[in-house]
């Protein structure tokens, strides 16, 4: 390897155990980012060798076919270099140039690279399944990639395919694994980076058989190596980059969220890697063919979700009348801040003390102008233990200096069991009239829980209930000094008010009655009041992406009409905020749309444009969800944060419906 390049514009580092994760739980978010032409280094740690047989899984005769792990290795990998050279170039057949690596002294990996478009680069490392199953030995210890992860096995094999550049299989150990990824990042210093869900919801429990993961252990075991090669990146002083992770077989779970046109162009690219797009298989090891033309049956690439949901909150004016925005690089909460109140530029990013975050964050403003910052802390232990927390930060108003990380602990850490807190939500938290903070996070039986500020300290973890929540949770403080908190389960979206001040929670476990069958959002729901009785609430449709509007009457009723406010799909939450002058009064909504780009618009407060809303869109790419404020002067700023690991905003230029913005801005 040569000596770490300089940083790219936008630069994309994922990892991966499998050659086909990816083109499953990640597009289409990467096929956009490649149509780009940005640079993407991509990673596979595993072999992906399966049962070595090349053959439909619904062949009932397949069994009797020859086993060729080696073979099948290989005929995955071509399908990989055949979806990625159609997503860069529209050439499936397209050339690639094939070479041996040395990662690190001792681990040698292949890297593949187009030959027109050098700066798409994959890695595999080949490490292969060691257990009765794959040719060993029965009386000899199985090795995955998660025993090798928490320490059951010291060293790995990995396997080579027929076509590599490389020529002996080698015996890899955990810490070698991780230099070779940490020598990776500094070779690239990405903006972006992207694995799986290192702590996946489980699927089943119960006392006697424990926990049942919803995903393959691979992935899980891959998102741990990929945080640890991260930290070790940053404390190196390594660029530090947006991070994302993202569901896997766990997206079978929740309401689909990719639109028609998004899902197809999933399907062909899976297609593509399974040699069933119609393309002449005359290569011996052509792709999967055990996907077959059955690639959609597979309920959990309907979707693409991200772990660690990134909410619409985090746009917030200080008690100076700068705005300052908020957000995760690295493992580091991090504060963009407007140079001059009300107009201007933003500076930063400011890294605040403390790591270990995961890359989400809760802004919830107070009432002297300082705010809280609420995230999940996670560390690694000896033998596979994690501990995730959840943790407060206290920015203080005027001065700008804030408190130390201080622990909230996890809402299920009266079990002593590390693998049920692991599971924790996303928080979401609101403070009230009082000045205290009240958190809100989805809990290990997937109903909410929550911990409040007292007058006489921090409250106990009080579990709240529900059932089958999505990871979406959103808070609002009302005008009359009550709090609200929004969630979605599989079938629709419930609401926890307190009926007075300062006093307890009820659950509204059904907002929506009389309206469309299926009422499903396939994202959080973003709360606007729009009156003193009424709030709007926006959200994704299932199946659709489209943005819905839903409201309650003036007598506090929900309305049975639902308005839909956009034909393109997209993903993550919407952004909404309500703007009042002597003249207007608007709702300005932001979202990420369906080609990943921030789009805007401005609304009447009264629904009446509804119906053909003028939608705004920007050429940027972007990651999670934008976020709006009002800045000092009482104008909209909507903010995005981009691939390219900079903050986006731009202002709008007038507070009357379909009002434009001026130039969006990046820092």
């Amino acid at each position: 390897m040569t000596q770490p390049t300089e940083a790219h514009p936008t630069s994309l580092f994922q990892v991966f155990a499998h050659p086909d994760d990816d083109l499953y739980f990640v597009n289409p978010d990467l096929s956009r980012l490649l149509a780009a032409g940005h640079r993407v280094t991509s990673v596979y740690l595993t072999a992906a060798e399966a049962d070595g047989r090349n053959v439909d899984t619904r062949d009932p005769l397949r069994d009797r076919g020859p086993v060729d792990f080696e073979g099948y290795m290989e005929a995955r990998q071509n399908g990989l270099r055949a979806a990625y050279a159609t997503m860069v170039l529209g050439q499936r057949e397209a050339s690639w140039v094939r070479e041996a690596v040395e990662l690190v002294p001792g681990v040698a990996a292949e890297r593949c690279y187009l030959a027109e478009a050098p700066e798409v680069q994959l890695f595999f490392l080949g490490l292969r399944m060691v257990d009765a199953a794959h040719g060993y030995p029965a009386d000899q210890p199985p090795v995955r990639l998660t025993s090798l992860w928490d320490g059951r096995a010291a060293r790995q094999p990995t396997l080579v395919a027929p076509g590599s550049p490389l020529r002996q299989a080698q015996l890899l150990g955990r810490e070698e694994v991780v230099a070779a990824l940490v020598q990776l990042l500094g070779y690239v210093q990405p903006t972006l980076m992207w694995t799986m869900d290192p702590d996946p919801l489980h699927e089943s429990f119960d006392e006697a058989r424990g926990i049942t993961s919803s995903d393959h252990a691979d992935h899980t075991a891959t998102a741990q190596f990929a945080l640890e090669a991260l930290r070790r990146h940053l404390r190196s002083g390594g660029r530090p980059p947006l991070t994302e992770h993202f569901t896997g077989y766990g997206n079978k779970t929740w309401p689909n969220n990719l639109s028609e046109r998004s899902y197809t162009l999933k399907k062909e690219l899976i297609d593509v890697y399974a040699g069933a797009d119609g393309h002449p298989c005359t290569h011996r090891y052509c792709g999967d063919l055990q996907l077959g033309d059955g690639a959609d049956i597979r309920r959990y690439g309907w979707s693409t979700r991200s772990r660690y949901p990134q909410g619409t909150q985090w746009l917030h004016l200080q008690a100076d009348g700068r705005l300052a925005a908020y957000a995760v690089l690295g493992d580091q909460a991090a504060v963009w801040t407007e140079e001059e109140a009300g107009a201007g530029r933003f500076e930063g990013p400011l890294l605040l003390p403390g790591n270990g975050l995961l890359p989400c964050l809760a802004v919830a403003p107070d009432r002297t102008g300082g705010v809280h910052l609420v995230g999940l802390r996670r560390t690694t232990g000896e033998e596979g233990r994690v501990d995730v927390e959840v943790v407060r930060m206290w920015r203080q108003a005027h001065t700008g200096s804030v408190l130390p990380w201080e622990s909230f602990g996890n809402p299920d850490e009266a079990t002593r069991d590390w693998r049920r807190c692991r599971e924790v939500g996303v928080p979401a938290a609101v403070v009230d009239p009082a000045g205290h903070l009240h958190v809100f996070v989805r809990n290990f039986s997937v109903g909410v829980s929550t911990r409040r500020e007292t007058t006489d300290g921090l409250a106990p973890w009080e579990a709240f209930g529900g059932r089958w929540m999505q990871d979406a949770l959103t808070t609002v403080l009302r005008s009359t000094g009550r709090i609200d908190m929004y969630a979605t389960n599989r079938t629709g979206g419930v609401r926890w008010r307190q009926e007075a001040v300062y006093g307890p929670f009820k659950l509204e476990d059904q907002l929506v009655t009389g309206v469309p069958e299926t009422w499903r959002p396939a994202s959080g729901l973003t709360p606007v009041q729009i009156g003193r009785n009424r709030v709007a609430l926006f959200y994704r449709e299932e199946d659709t992406g489209a943005v819905m509007r839903h409201q309650q009457r003036p007598n506090g009723t929900w309305e049975q009409r639902v308005a839909r406010l956009s034909e393109d799909g997209g993903t993550g939450a919407v952004a909404a905020a309500r703007l009042r002058s002597a003249d207007h009064d608007v709702l300005v909504l932001a979202r990420r749309d369906e080609h990943s780009r921030p789009a805007v618009t401005v609304l009447a407060t009264d629904g009446r444009e509804d119906g053909r809303p003028d939608w705004r869109h920007h050429a940027v790419q972007t990651v999670g969800a934008p976020a709006i404020a009002a800045d000092a002067h009482g104008r909209a700023v909507v903010t995005a944060l981009g691939a390219d690991g900079r903050l986006h905003w731009a202002r709008l230029e007038e507070a009357r419906p379909g009002a434009g913005f001026g130039p969006w801005q990046a820092c």
